[in-house]
């Protein structure tokens, strides 16, 4: 099939351009947009270009009505939106032939919007979703067309916890990919079990050292892959008398860093950047 992509992440572009290609699909191009102060930030903008040098063809909206016709001029069976945060307008779902499929993280119904994964490590969900669905007219909730999970274990890294989602993706588009080639509509997402994943309040950026050990950790490592507004970032702490953003932490004091107490146990702060 030829298959567009919406996205606004350069990242998820070329991993999903990659994964298709594997399959014997072709990616014909990306709908992309440039947005001040969206949580993707605007440097991913230029790095979504650089894929038009290898006949990627790159289109960039200036407005929501645009979509339809630059979607239109790429002749797609089917468009994937991934990492993308403005709603796809209804006039252009039905442009390509087969439709416009979604991707996002988290096993739908639960953590619809925008920070589902921030949500899961920050609850201590066991394990990490994902879900392939039918876009329809509002935010994530199309029917379904593949589901999966992965175990969140001992991720320790930002990198970590983006490198499984995209195993995971992988592994769920051939079925996804095969069921709309069949015009398959997909399940209707279940009517209970539906929740909510905003962005977070600012106060959670702050730690609190007297909470146990387990909830610093999912904290820090939550706000490394939240989906944040600009004014809002964290994991935030004083050490040594600076204001740091904690960037990874560790049980132990293998890698070195600075042993904190929380209040059950020892965590060693091992990575940090300024706060400002």
């Amino acid at each position: 099939m030829r298959v567009a992509l919406i996205s606004r992440v350069e990242l998820a572009v070329a991993g999903f351009a990659a994964a298709l290609r594997r399959l014997g699909h072709e990616p014909v191009g990306v709908v992309t947009t440039a947005m001040e102060g969206d949580r993707y930030g605007t440097d991913t903008l230029g790095a979504i270009a650089g894929q038009a040098a290898g006949g990627f063809d790159v289109l960039v909206a200036g407005a929501p009505e645009r979509f339809a016709p630059l979607l239109a001029a790429l002749d797609a069976d089917v468009a994937i939106s991934s990492a993308f945060p403005l709603k796809v307008p209804a006039d252009a779902l039905s442009v390509p032939r087969l439709g416009v499929i979604n991707t996002h993280p988290s096993l739908l119904p639960r953590y619809r919007g925008p920070n589902p994964i921030g949500w899961a490590l920050r609850n201590g969900d066991p394990e990490l979703g994902f879900t392939i669905h039918r876009m329809d007219a509002d935010f994530d909730t199309g029917p379904l067309l593949a589901q999966g999970a992965t175990p969140i274990a001992d991720m320790d890294r930002a990198e970590d916890v983006f490198a499984a989602m995209f195993e995971l993706a992988a592994s769920l588009l051939p079925e996804a990919l095969a069921r709309v080639a069949a015009r398959d509509p997909g399940d209707p997402q279940p009517s209970n079990g539906a929740s909510y994943a905003g962005f977070f309040e600012p106060e959670y950026a702050e730690i609190d050292w007297s909470r146990s050990a387990a909830e610093v950790r999912r904290q820090v490592l939550a706000w490394g892959v939240a989906a944040t507004r600009p004014d809002a970032r964290g994991a935030l702490t004083t050490i040594d008398g600076r204001r740091v953003r904690v960037l990874r932490t560790r049980r132990d004091d293998a890698e070195g860093g600075t042993r904190m107490a929380c209040a059950d146990a020892p965590l060693w702060v091992v990575e940090t950047a300024p706060a400002s």
